[in-house]
């Protein structure tokens, strides 16, 4: 059976089409999925470096239970500065999950964290400085996921996952 010229072009042109609805799908499915804002509490609860508060934000899709901690000075990319009462204040967010195998790392006790806390998985032992997140000993490869936050007339929010440095 032979087409016509028109025939062929219009047949190819609803082949394009169709392929490129089909790319742009695929692309929009693969798309980075739009993080929630979460309140995290009063900026005033971290009064001193050691002081934490705790709260849910999801990793990698799984709500897990996350730390924003004062600390005493600058850590890093993702330590938040701010100015409070003329002297400087640096905070720093990170998921309690797991990098290794995404087990939920034990919460540090009691409510202020020493400079030198530790924080160890129970799955499989890796250990986390308690302070930034980083890591100090493995099987994990990396610290824990550093997470975004942001302080608005006097509350903190969590904003979302930090990118990597």
């Amino acid at each position: 059976m032979r087409y016509t010229k028109t025939e062929r072009r219009t047949v190819l042109k609803l082949i394009g089409s169709t392929a490129l609805l089909t790319v742009t799908g695929q692309t929009r499915a693969k798309a980075a999925p739009i993080m929630p804002e979460v309140e995290i509490g009063l900026m005033s609860a971290l009064d001193a470096p050691g002081t934490y508060l705790t709260f849910m934000y999801p990793n990698q899709g799984v709500m897990y239970k996350s730390v924003v901690t004062r600390l005493g000075k600058s850590a890093d990319g993702h330590t938040l500065s701010v100015v409070q009462k003329g002297s400087e204040v640096y905070l720093r967010a990170y998921s309690l999950r797991c990098p290794h195998a995404g087990c939920t790392v034990d919460e540090p006790n009691p409510k202020l964290m020493a400079p030198d806390t530790i924080l160890i998985c129970p799955c499989h032992g890796s250990e986390y400085d308690g302070m930034n997140g980083t890591l100090e000993f493995g099987p994990a490869t990396i610290g824990l996921t550093a997470l975004s936050i942001e302080l608005r007339t006097g509350k903190l929010y969590c904003v979302g996952i930090a990118p990597a440095l």
